[in-house]
């Protein structure tokens, strides 16, 4: 079990697979726990529960039937945030079709347990069994553990992954903004106007041509643009009504 443990909670990486992350959960199950096969379902990005793993085509066509027909143990165990034992034999059954689905796919119970962090449920491990009788209480210590673990992983890979979309938007951020103040000052210098006016120059211009104010700053900064002095006359005149006085255009800046 603590093999088991430490190999789903080595994952944490940039290239982590849910997908194959939770495949290897079922697979975990069937070595350490008396059951013949397990399912996972998680709750998809602003969407409802998905099955992602199996671990044979009849768990597969059973969990798709229930994620169509919106109940059946797992749906409540994800839903209720409950563990749910049902075997083909309760009578009356809270589920009759997903009953007869088990049965005929040679099941006699399902053992569903919610995927959840604290007060955060996002999915549920289903565990079939072929033989008559419940899970042992150790069995369902296991399980539950687990279930816990798949938990802790996914909501810290999300959470990675979050930080990292943040990180390189920021970065990009940053990068702009650098890139723009360097075109202010190039603009500045070799027009001799105001860093303030060489800022209005490059908004003018790139809503003009309908561009993004640090790719025309990039352009400019690499010879590709070169601005009007019309605009640069026109956009930077000081308080007293008197043009700035500029070059008929900027000399290209020199090779970075």
């Amino acid at each position: 079990m603590t093999a088991a443990l430490l190999d789903l909670t080595d994952t944490l990486a940039g290239d982590f697979d849910p997908a194959g992350f939770l495949h290897r959960v079922t697979r975990h199950c069937l070595d350490l726990l008396d059951v013949s096969d397990a399912g996972v379902m998680v709750l998809a990005a602003n969407g409802p529960l998905c099955l992602v793993a199996t671990t044979s085509e009849s768990v597969r066509l059973v969990e798709l039937f229930e994620l169509d027909a919106r109940q059946g143990p797992s749906h409540t165990a994800y839903q209720r945030t409950v563990t749910v034992e049902h075997s083909h034999t309760t009578d009356p059954s809270p589920w009759p079709g997903f009953t007869a689905c088990i049965r005929g796919a040679g099941y006699r119970s399902v053992y569903a347990v919610p995927i959840r962090l604290r007060t955060q449920t996002i999915g549920a491990l289903s565990l079939f069994r072929r033989v008559s009788g419940p899970l042992s209480d150790a069995d369902r210590h296991l399980a539950q553990a687990l279930a816990d673990a798949t938990a802790v992983v996914l909501l810290q890979q999300a959470a990675l992954d979050e930080h990292r979309t943040r990180t390189t938007q920021l970065q990009h951020a940053l990068d702009s903004r650098t890139v723009i103040e360097q075109a202010k000052g190039y603009l500045a210098s070799h027009l001799s106007i105001a860093p303030d006016n060489a800022f209005q120059l490059l908004r003018a211009h790139a809503r003009h041509h309908h561009l993004r104010i640090a790719d025309l700053s990039r352009n400019i900064l690499n010879g590709t643009t070169h601005l009007p002095t019309t605009n640069a006359n026109a956009d930077t005149s000081d308080s007293t009504g008197t043009g700035t006085t500029a070059a008929e255009d900027p000399p290209a800046p020199p090779p970075a």
